[in-house]
């Protein structure tokens, strides 16, 4: 559309310069151009040929005018886009973030190291014991005290530390 509008501005110019350098004057004019006669035109004709060249003028102006336009609002939306991807991005770090602390908390407790748990059996269930101080016997082995660690499933993305679809 830019480019139709700057050809029929740039031709309607010419046509126009081209036009008033050949007036010779007088009620009926004889368009000559470049050494050869075109066609013998009254006054009004010129007129009316005049408004038609105008006419494609400002139809070619208006052509550019309407592509700047187009140009601006792609350009407006674009940057609309390009704002709304860093909010994405920045709430997307933000919430890495705050699983990958999630994570490392779960992992480690504050405690440094493993909690002890006491297993109690079931009420009525019947332990031997020894008879030096409740101690169990011999035989048996002793309650486990601390739960097993847990396997956790490692956390797959395509997001790498200091990567941001912005960059």
């Amino acid at each position: 559309m830019l480019v139709l509008g700057l050809l029929l501005v740039v031709l309607s110019g010419a046509v126009a310069v081209l036009l008033i350098a050949y007036n010779n004057g007088g009620d009926a004019q004889t368009v000559t151009m470049f050494g050869r006669d075109l066609a013998d035109v009254t006054m009004a004709q010129a007129f009316i040929a005049g408004l038609v060249v105008a006419t494609v003028f400002l139809i070619g102006l208006s052509m550019i005018m309407s592509a700047g336009r187009r140009a601006k609002e792609n350009r407006s939306r674009y940057r609309e886009a390009r704002k709304e991807a860093k909010v994405a991005a920045k709430e997307r770090d933000e919430l890495a973030e705050q699983l990958r602390k999630e994570e490392d908390h779960r992992h480690d407790p504050v405690g440094g190291g493993q909690t002890d748990t006491m297993v109690t059996p079931p009420a009525g269930t019947q332990m031997p014991h020894d008879n030096r101080m409740g101690a169990p016997a011999p035989d048996m082995t002793p309650p486990r005290h601390a739960a097993p660690p847990q396997q956790q499933q490692p956390v797959i993305t395509n997001i790498k530390p200091g990567d941001s679809p912005t960059r």
